[in-house]
């Protein structure tokens, strides 16, 4: 038996006995016995009851020194507690009970950045990490299930899975799917044959970084300019920002009527269609159809 069941076990034996025994004493109905004992015991002492008899005052007496100590051994127990939940949650030794959040699975620069960014857009995002991070987080193995479950895995909308190594992306992959078949997974591979692989698995995007990364690192050489524009583009936390909107209000509309609409309106600057893929740069009189979707650049907060 544990020392939190033992204290219970005292506490409520000591309270019983006392409430008899002030009841008989004092010659008190249960309910005022009662509260007068847990009012003494807890060394409150409002004063609206109090004892008469000689046999009564050695009782208060009694109560007050051992109420002192079962109530002592209470607040370290729930103290104790309160550490001991944090240390582990700290740790990420706890299970989440977020819902509809991203699951970061991997803990590298690749998913630093990704959760700067989530969290500009107002995402809920939970880690699991090999090692304790800076974030609600859950430790243990990227790719065994039980440490995705504590994580919430199940009842994610998103899970992002990026660990430097390929062939762990592809088991995380396969097991995330397994524990929920409707969560968007979005995996990063280093290597062009491992796409195919991953998407396979059960990732429904595929970001190829190394290759992004190569051709960053080769514009940056003669075409400096454009690093620097997709650092900003892609970073809703800097200022422009790449993203969706509806074709709401648009349908029917010319490309160069829409372009000339949103800036005024928003200051977006139009460059895509989202179809049944993404149409990049379309010509200026190609019509925006209903349930197309608008890829512009801007700030969302001018929306």
């Amino acid at each position: 038996m544990n020392k939190e069941i033992w204290v219970g076990l005292i506490f409520l034996t000591l309270t019983a006995a006392y409430t008899l025994a002030f009841e008989i004493v004092e010659g008190k109905d249960a309910l005022t016995s009662l509260y007068w004992t847990v009012i003494t015991m807890a060394t409150i002492g409002y004063g609206d009851v109090t004892p008469q008899t000689i046999a009564g005052k050695i009782l208060a007496m009694m109560m007050a020194v051992t109420g002192i100590a079962i109530y002592t051994a209470f607040a370290s127990i729930i103290v104790e507690h309160v550490t001991e939940k944090n240390i582990k949650r700290i740790q990420g030794l706890l299970a989440v009970k977020n819902r509809n959040h991203v699951v970061i699975v991997g803990w590298n620069e690749a998913t630093k950045e990704a959760l700067r960014e989530l969290e500009a857009n107002g995402f809920d995002v939970v880690i699991v990490s090999e090692r304790p991070v800076d974030h609600e987080c859950v430790v243990g193995d990227v790719t065994d299930e039980e440490t995705l479950k504590k994580a919430g895995v199940e009842r994610a909308k998103f899970v992002v899975i990026s660990t430097g190594d390929d062939s762990k992306n592809a088991l995380a992959t396969l097991t995330v799917r397994k524990i929920n078949p409707d969560a968007v997974i979005v995996a990063e591979a280093s290597k062009a044959e491992n796409v195919d692989l991953l998407k396979f698995a059960g990732a429904k995007s595929v970001v190829l970084s190394m290759g992004f990364a190569g051709r960053l690192l080769a514009s940056a050489v003669f075409e400096e300019s454009v690093v620097a524009f997709f650092e900003d583009v892609s970073a809703s936390y800097y200022s422009n920002d790449v993203f969706e909107i509806s074709a709401k209000g648009f349908e029917d509309m010319s490309v160069l009527d829409a372009m000339l609409k949103l800036k005024r309106e928003f200051n977006y600057l139009l460059v895509g269609i989202v179809r049944d893929s993404v149409i990049v740069n379309p010509k200026h009189d190609e019509r925006i159809r209903r349930g197309d979707r608008l890829l512009v650049i801007g700030k969302r907060s001018n929306a």
